[in-house]
């Protein structure tokens, strides 16, 4: 197995300065490969204690595995007695990681290395959050669900079928349903629409909410204050889907096309971040028609990288 070597952000800073494969708040980020030659899908997860990043993919063989790897000492690890798996949560506490597949939720003890059968084994288990309780969602079935002691209960959202959600800070829960993403605030009755496209969803480790926009390859955040979503930048390319972020806030995310999973990690570049529009066919097989009517404008974020101090001219 080819393990891409990760290297530190004060490394990056010094042998790659002038790659930019993301532009976050003005600063340059370097990606790395977490593996080389394997597929991924499904959920990530992370132990923000120990920096750990778990996931599911598939090797060369076609034999489906769920792993974990540690992003501060460089390690390997596949978690034992589940191969295949969809869903993937983490209790920050107890590091305890819980598993969803096709037969429930298994629950994984990374300290002793033991992972044990937890319930709801008639179900497939699509995605799931731990926050104080681990929150899930069933493979197509409408509703969002929460387990605690042994109990399953529905939240108040019976009408949605779910593709993705969070739960942040304030225990606002935002959630994909067809296409678009609502928010049940904490002690509310019933879910608004809270934007009109589709982001995949994920919370920093302040548990503060981002949204990346795969089609524009931007990543967004909430601000508390005004309630709007804020730009912090965007991925120089490929198409960005799911990700979870490090206990230093750094992004490591899954990229559909390649399905390669990438590590983020700043090498203090900087950076703008600017739109670009282009004109792209609605149905690819009639990409021999030329007309208006099969075309449609697609907005997307570039990056321009700035010039070092020490490489500016002065007159």
């Amino acid at each position: 197995m080819n393990l891409t070597t990760l290297v530190l952000a004060s490394i990056l800073a010094t042998v790659a300065c002038h790659n930019c494969h993301a532009c976050f708040d003005g600063v340059c980020y370097s990606k790395t490969r977490i593996m080389d030659e394997h597929r991924f899908s499904g959920q990530l997860a992370i132990d923000r204690t120990e920096n750990i990043v778990y996931f599911h993919y598939e090797d060369s063989k076609s034999t489906d595995h769920t792993a974990g790897f540690d992003l501060d000492d460089i390690k390997f690890k596949v978690i034992p007695n589940i191969d295949f798996s969809f869903a993937r949560a983490v209790d920050q506490k107890t590091r305890d990681v819980y598993i969803g597949g096709a037969q429930g939720i298994y629950k994984y003890n990374p300290i002793e290395n033991v992972t044990s059968q937890f319930g709801l084994f008639a179900n497939t288990i699509w995605h799931m959050q731990f926050k104080n309780k681990i929150y899930y969602t069933i493979f197509k079935t409408k509703g969002l669900f929460t387990i605690d002691n042994n109990t399953s209960k529905a939240v108040l959202l019976s009408d949605y079928t779910i593709d993705d959600f969070i739960i942040d800070h304030r225990e606002d829960i935002y959630f994909v349903s067809q296409g678009k993403i609502y928010r049940l605030k904490k002690g509310g009755n019933s879910a608004t629409l809270f934007a009109n496209d589709i982001y995949s969803l994920a919370i920093d480790k302040d548990e503060v909410a981002h949204f990346v926009h795969s089609g524009k390859r931007g990543l967004y955040k909430l601000d508390e204050t005004s309630d709007d979503l804020i730009e912090i930048g965007a991925f120089a390319s490929g198409v960005p889907l799911k990700s979870v972020f490090d206990n230093g806030n750094n992004l490591i995310y899954h990229e559909i096309i390649t399905k390669k999973l990438y590590y983020l990690t700043p090498n203090f570049g900087r950076c703008l971040v600017s739109y670009k529009t282009r004109r792209i066919n609605k149905n690819p097989w009639k990409t021999f028609i030329k007309s208006e009517d099969n075309e449609i404008t697609s907005t997307y974020l570039i990056i321009e990288v700035l010039p070092d101090d020490n490489d500016r001219k002065y007159e």
